[in-house]
């Protein structure tokens, strides 16, 4: 198994193991053990047990802390300098509201989860928000970033549009994050979804979906570049359909004429083509290797604990929606042997 494999398992068996189970804890046990027999769809499942975690800790959030009369002012600390945007004035449709601001920058935030990048504690006076908007799709962000020691953290707060400060929840974090990189934020919930980047001003933004297949057979990208509103990018875009080294969305920052891709890319929401139900029996494991074999995957022998091992020989020359109709494939072998 290659260290990219390896490193997807990992991180699927570690966030699986940190989401709320149920009183029986059995559909926890069927993710862990359906992750344990696919190669090729780990990516995927991550995207899947990430929104079940952003669900989790969003429920344990408490009304928010009295909020100050203004959010605090920029602060340098020794150590990592502070993202360009904890500097800058805030920005988004809300950035005029400085009462708003203040009950934003006041609102909680749930402990660091364990392998955030960061144990302590950030300092609640350092809180500032750096955006605040109601964004395309009928929701409302605030951004909310700290200091932590040397380090600094994000914290990613979401709601319905016009929703009061306390009724918006964690979307993503906190995470910490680096002082001289973009974030962009997302959310996949639908086939189209609002994305904002958080960069310097006047730096273009220009995304791309999906790898698509050419009428003449050759796989090629579109990118958009999304409009300024508000001081930073933003438009609605389509949903990822796939996540793979080649299939998943692209998101790239130019600067100056130079191209760079934005590696802090946020989402949150659960994809629409995402299985939430599970058969309350495993899979049969001779039926898996039929119906995988039947639909053009190699099965590889494995021992009888370890469930199915598999490869999609086409894998490297799909479009993103071929991945996703492939490891649809897939997983209706594992879903289908394992119906009552």
């Amino acid at each position: 198994m290659t260290d990219v494999r390896q490193d997807v398992r990992a991180r699927l068996t570690r966030l699986a193991g940190h989401a709320l189970p149920p009183a029986d804890g059995s559909t926890l046990d069927r993710v862990l053990d359906m992750n344990r027999s696919r190669r090729l769809r780990a990516v995927r499942w991550v995207a899947a047990v990430v929104a079940v975690l952003v669900l989790g800790t969003a429920a344990t959030l408490a009304r928010p802390d009295a909020a100050p009369a203004v959010q605090a002012a920029p602060v340098t600390r020794a150590g990592s300098p502070p993202p360009a945007a904890y500097d800058q004035p805030p920005r988004g449709s809300l950035a005029g509201d400085a009462a708003l601001l203040a009950e934003l920058a006041a609102l909680p935030w749930s402990p660091p989860p364990s392998g955030s990048g960061y144990a302590r504690p950030f300092d609640p006076a350092t809180r500032r928000v750096v955006y605040a908007a109601d964004v395309p799709g009928g929701h409302r962000w605030a951004v909310v970033m700290a200091s932590n020691g040397p380090q600094w953290v994000l914290n990613w707060f979401a709601g319905p549009s016009g929703a009061a400060p306390a009724e918006l929840t964690e979307a993503f974090g906190p995470v910490q994050v680096s002082a001289d990189e973009p974030v962009a934020l997302m959310d996949v919930s639908a086939d189209t979804g609002p994305l904002v980047v958080l960069t310097d001003p006047g730096v273009a933004a220009e995304y791309s979906a999906t790898l698509d297949r050419a009428p003449d057979g050759t796989l090629v990208r579109t990118a958009v570049t999304l409009p300024e509103v508000d001081g930073v990018p933003l438009g609605l875009v389509r949903a990822p359909v796939a996540y793979g080294p080649d299939t998943s969305p692209e998101l790239y920052v130019r600067r100056d004429g130079v191209r760079t891709p934005v590696e802090s890319f946020l989402m949150t929401g659960t994809p629409p083509w995402t299985r939430t139900q599970y058969p309350t029996r495993p899979p049969d494991p001779a039926e898996v290797a039929e119906c995988l074999v039947a639909n053009g995957f190699t099965v590889e022998a494995a021992p009888p604990s370890a469930g199915v091992y598999f490869e999609d020989p086409r894998t490297g020359d799909l479009s993103s929606t071929e991945q996703a109709d492939r490891e649809r494939a897939s997983e209706d072998c594992f879903i289908g042997a394992a119906q009552e």
